[in-house]
């Protein structure tokens, strides 16, 4: 990776996915890097493109990522990973959470949403490890949907050099109290699944 650590976190409204960077730069900033961040929302606030960057290293001044720059994109959503794959690496990491969230009729009738096989070879020719993560699996069963986001946040703490302590201050920082808990056992359910099914 660069002196920066560089990841673009992308999803659609509604995801959780501006949550998860606003934790990612917490635990960063816990850890004693210098971040950088920034959010792009789309036309909606629920269903439409949510994009969002975190940068931390030593000194880091700017949030922007160019394209071809990141080293990992995160994506909440198998549709968005595709849109937002050309800002990756070509030696990056594309984490993407195994969920397909239908656009709206009128955008299915000027392109229509690619079936996972598809997605997933793209995937394969543009980034050099890619990890298909059943965030949302993991999440319906610890019996909410919603936690999604914070299992991958879990798998994506594998591959960062974050303190796990610093992970979870964040976590109790910045999600809603009464969730703590819940949220704090589907990081470490994502994490685990990381480290049982990452070859990299």
């Amino acid at each position: 990776m660069s002196t920066a650590t560089n990841i673009v976190v992308v999803g659609v409204g509604g995801q959780g996915s501006v949550l998860a960077g606003q934790i990612i730069a917490r635990a960063a900033m816990l850890a004693g890097f210098s971040v950088a961040t920034s959010e792009v929302h789309g036309m909606a606030q629920r269903g439409g493109s949510v994009f969002s960057t975190v940068r931390y290293g030593k000194a880091v001044l700017s949030p922007a990522v160019p394209e071809g720059a990141a080293d990992i994109l995160l994506a909440f959503e198998k549709l968005e990973a595709l849109r937002y794959l050309n800002y990756l690496r070509g030696d990056g990491l594309a984490l993407v959470n195994d969920q397909r969230i239908m656009p709206s009729i009128e955008s299915l009738k000027l392109a229509p949403y690619p079936d996972d096989k598809t997605i997933e070879e793209t995937l394969h020719r543009r980034a050099r490890d890619v990890l298909i993560v059943l965030a949302l699996g993991i999440a319906q069963k610890l019996g909410n949907p919603a936690l999604t986001n914070t299992v991958m946040l879990g798998a994506l703490s594998r591959f960062l050099d974050l303190p796990h302590t610093k992970w979870r201050q964040a976590i109790t920082e910045l999600v809603p109290p009464k969730t703590v808990e819940f949220n704090l056992l589907a990081f470490d359910e994502g994490l685990t699944w990381a480290q049982r099914h990452a070859q990299m």
